[in-house]
């Protein structure tokens, strides 16, 4: 969590755009259950800054809430992958297990323009997708600002 506050700070500092707004998307976890260690990444990419922007949510309890700022009004969503590592203690060895296109937020080459999402998670975290749900809502969010301590300035 300490990394990703850094690199949001960094970002945030460093945005050019003049209006400071940006989407956001947030996401709520209620996990009952989840099996080894879950680790979720998600890469959105900045079209109006032209840059990649990585998260990494490390699951280690039931119920999350985050929010991931997009620092544009137009944006991708390039990665959207869970995996989960466990034990299997009987064979002395490691599992990985990888979903693609986790909760399918993939854009798949599909600008999101003005859209901030709500995203939950209800149910028992595996590998098997029957397990879990996910739920996608979709708003436009024309009225977001990230503060810039650059424009206060002018």
């Amino acid at each position: 969590m300490l990394i990703l506050l850094c690199l949001t700070t960094t970002i945030g500092y460093a945005q050019t755009d003049d209006d400071g707004l940006g989407q956001t998307i947030q996401i709520q976890t209620y996990f009952h259950s989840w099996v080894g260690k879950p680790i979720w990444t998600l890469i959105i990419r900045d079209i109006d800054h032209n840059q990649n922007i990585p998260y990494l949510f490390d699951i280690t309890r039931g119920e999350n809430h985050w929010v991931v700022f997009t620092y544009s009004r137009n944006y991708l969503i390039t990665v959207s992958r869970m995996q989960i590592e466990t034990y299997r203690s009987h064979f002395f060895k490691y599992k990985n297990y990888r979903m693609n296109n986790f909760c399918n937020l993939e854009s798949n080459g599909r600008i999101i323009r003005g859209e901030s999402m709500y995203i939950t998670l209800e149910g028992d975290l595996s590998p098997d997708t029957n397990t879990f749900s996910c739920q996608i809502s979709r708003y436009p969010d024309g009225n977001f600002f990230i503060y810039n301590p650059d424009s206060a300035n002018n």
